[in-house]
């Protein structure tokens, strides 16, 4: 396990940049929430529906946003200002030292290491905030907050959700995880002094240069091993995954595309429809096709969409997606 000297844990070592956008319009008889990301530039647009559909079912709370990035293009900061300005919340914008976070694995080629910053939001948030909700950029809010946010944590650091049933005993198992209990940390609700007390990041910062064979995933495995079912369990409502087919949705709070299908690059469900709304309301371009992309680098665009028809017994569907995907694939490994 690795080793930092208690210097390295300065905030000046992980912040090299802060900007605060907006502001409340009515600072009385409101509760303020503070509601956490992490983002690399390329997902802040994925990200930015997902702040409006926070917005938009919380118009009863002051919002206090903590944007935290690797960098962001002059475009998407402006975004960013519209939206504190329009909706009249706020939008803390950071951008971090990265170099702190070399020594974590990357688990697959297309993730980023910005995915570790939530190791650290609580340690850069102690004494700007008592607690935080955690919300991937890829999940739309559909209810309110209040709930959540007012929830009693029964002494524990976080509260989250199991993950899904199809994979909670295998990563469990594969991590040697003592309680047999595995989450997704997609939606978390954070005590940021527990947090602070406990030493949770110098915990999570002990497993960067193991071995990658070692891990499934990244920072959700690197907060399982540190916590290893510790923690407060939320009711699967608050994080229903893949993209809201496998659970009741009826009382569901948060929606996340955990998979591959994902509603900014097709449209296949209510949700998916209700995600291009928030699209539309925010201020980043509004996406308007229907059907995945026929380009060779989205063939797997086309198997998400013949598997989910297949599902729900569209056998043309289902044909469709998969001719597509077989024709795209090709011409991706022949580079045409």
């Amino acid at each position: 396990m690795k080793t930092f000297d208690p210097a390295f844990f300065k905030n000046d070592n992980f912040v090299l940049l802060k900007k605060e956008y907006g502001a409340f319009a009515e600072r009385i008889n409101k509760e303020t929430i503070h509601i956490c990301y992490n983002v690399n530039n390329a997902f802040i647009p994925v990200m930015g529906a997902s702040l409006v559909s926070v917005i938009e079912n919380n118009q009863d709370m002051n919002i206090m946003f903590h944007i935290f990035t690797d960098g962001y293009s002059e475009e998407n900061e402006q975004y960013i200002k519209e939206v504190a300005e329009r909706f009249h919340c706020v939008c803390n914008l950071y951008k971090l030292n990265m170099k702190p976070f070399q020594g974590y694995h990357i688990k697959v080629e297309r993730f980023s290491r910005i995915t570790y910053a939530r190791t650290v939001m609580a340690k850069l948030l102690h004494g700007i905030a008592k607690r935080f909700i955690y919300i991937d950029a890829d999940a739309m809010c559909i209810a309110s907050l209040k709930e959540l946010w007012n929830m009693d944590l029964k002494g524990h650091i976080i509260a989250v959700t199991p993950d899904h049933p199809n994979s909670n005993k295998y990563r469990a198992e594969y991590l040697k995880l003592k309680s047999g209990k595995y989450f997704n940390d997609g939606i978390m609700l954070v005590d940021v002094d527990a947090w602070e007390k406990y030493n949770i990041t110098p915990k999570c910062f002990a497993y960067q240069d193991e071995p990658r064979k070692r891990f499934l995933g990244q920072d959700q495995d690197i907060m399982n091993l540190v916590f290893d079912g510790d923690v407060y369990f939320l009711p699967h409502q608050y994080n229903i995954t893949a993209g809201g087919d496998d659970y009741d949705t009826t009382q569901g709070v948060f929606i996340h595309w955990t998979g591959r299908r994902k509603p900014w690059k097709f449209v296949l469900t209510e949700f998916d429809h209700q995600w291009r709304i928030y699209n539309e309301i925010s201020p980043w371009p509004t996406l308007t096709n229907v059907y995945p992309i026929k380009k060779p680098q989205n063939y797997h665009d086309f198997k998400e969409w013949g598997k989910y028809k297949k599902s729900k017994g569209d056998i043309p569907g289902y044909i469709w997606g998969y001719f597509w995907y077989a024709i795209l694939k090709i011409a991706a490994k022949l580079h045409l």
